[in-house]
């Protein structure tokens, strides 16, 4: 039976180890993979790469960067245009855009998010015949049998609306969250600091697995206007602001959620916002295990979104734009096994196993070449494998330091500090980017 299964396996051009179902053979389907546990998808605390590398593809923020435009180029989301900075001075009385900063006491932005988006089915949305919420108030042993999201016969959905995203921000000041914005935040959006001080001592008068209901407190520095507009106020000037709309922090969440999760028995079975996301974004989790693997599934209810069809100089004569209008996204399901090694990770890649790869060290001489002109193309092995090179460039920050209790380079007489001057002078800091970055 043995040698039978594998000559017909070879007969049928797929390869004898395949690793994957056979129904999935065909499917629209991206295998990738993760070196480590991601430690936070709720997106009030998570802020390491790997995490938005899940997490930019379930939740939608007011604004996202172009993909293709550069230099990066922020553009609407889930906002119907660019919210702009209405400048008021200490009285309340407008100020033109170009106002000294000195002058400005506060800044208003607008947001207005478009209708009829929708979140992923889920069962902390799902409503009974009678309209009730179906699990939000589950008795003792509801939860027996209950494992993962994927265990509740339920799901519903609803419109996402104005008031989710200023939920959010309230989930910033959350003393159970620990959110690593919040301190920076709190001296930028007015109230917020104040709302965290009120949240602190409101939990002290509950149990110690009590919910905190944050619909009960306001924000001074986040006001819904209308079901699809909400207002943020931030002191002083700050053009910066805008940039952090694109990033999870400010992504919306339904207050539903937090009470769905905040039910007794839901933590110890590892149910939580942190582990099961609920978004508006392209993608929904569907698999969280990370000791194997993590799977995003397309969220039936995403639309709204197409692919680009302007960019750079060339991206046109290099066919990037052959999709243009087409609505996103066009991946069905991405599967992510663990890889804790690169050089198996990268054998694998070379197998089929895997749709894409980085470079490392120990396989950069294999993937690549240089011309001589200095540019990086692929090996002619990778080449004649059908792989192709994607370079893209990236924001990095590096430095190297100094062991101030060195005997030699530390301290601080004054032959040390000229000596470790003179080593950062001699640090050719272009060459070491050339060669090593």
């Amino acid at each position: 039976m043995l040698v039978v299964a594998a000559l017909a396996a070879g007969c049928s051009g797929a390869p004898w180890n395949d690793p994957y179902p056979s129904a999935e053979e065909g499917a629209n389907i991206f295998y990738t993979s993760f070196s480590e546990r991601p430690k936070h998808l709720d997106p009030v605390q998570s802020y390491s790469e790997n995490e938005y590398v899940l997490i930019a593809n379930i939740y939608q923020p007011p604004l996202q960067y172009h993909y293709f435009k550069r230099p990066y180029e922020l553009i609407p989301f889930a906002a119907t245009e660019m919210p702009r900075a209405q400048l008021f001075d200490a009285k309340g009385r407008r100020l033109p855009d170009s106002a000294d900063a000195k002058l400005v006491a506060y800044s208003d932005y607008l947001i207005r998010i478009r209708p009829g988006i929708l979140y992923q089915p889920h069962p902390a949305l799902a409503r009974d015949a009678d309209g009730r919420f179906a699990y939000h108030d589950l008795k003792p042993g509801a939860l027996s049998g209950i494992h993962a999201i994927g265990d509740f016969k339920r799901t519903g959905t609803r419109e996402l609306v104005a008031a989710d995203y200023v939920h959010q921000l309230k989930r910033l000041a959350h003393p159970r969250l620990h959110s690593p914005i919040m301190q920076l935040m709190g001296d930028y959006i007015v109230g917020l600091k104040e709302l965290a001080a009120e949240l602190a001592g409101a939990e002290k008068a509950i149990p110690k697995d009590g919910f905190l209901d944050l619909t009960r407190f306001d924000l001074a520095g986040a006001e819904v206007v209308d079901r699809y507009t909400y207002r943020i106020r931030v002191r002083g000037k700050y053009p910066q602001f805008v940039y952090w709309l694109a990033m999870p922090f400010f992504a919306p969440i339904p207050p539903e959620s937090d009470r769905f999760y905040a039910q007794p028995g839901m933590a110890e079975r590892n149910i939580s916002l942190d582990w099961f996301p609920v978004g508006t974004g392209p993608y929904m989790l569907t698999v969280n295990n990370p000791n194997r693997q993590m799977v995003l599934e397309r969220n039936p209810n995403f639309s709204g979104e197409v692919y680009p069809a302007e960019g750079e100089p060339g991206d046109a004569e290099a066919g990037l734009f052959k999709d243009a209008g087409r609505p996103l996204p066009f991946i069905d399901k991405v599967v992510f096994a663990l890889e804790k090694e690169q050089i198996p990770y990268w054998n694998k890649f070379l197998q089929g196993y895997y749709d894409a790869s980085g470079i490392a060290s120990d396989t950069f001489d294999q993937a690549v070449q240089f011309t001589g002109q200095g540019d990086v193309t692929l090996s002619e092995e990778m080449q004649k494998r059908g792989i192709r090179l994607q370079t893209s460039v990236a924001t990095s920050v590096f430095y190297l330091g100094f062991n101030m209790l060195d005997p030699v380079v530390g301290g601080y007489g004054e032959r040390a500090r000229k000596l470790r001057h003179a080593i950062s002078i001699a640090i050719d800091q272009e060459e070491m980017i050339s060669i090593f970055r």
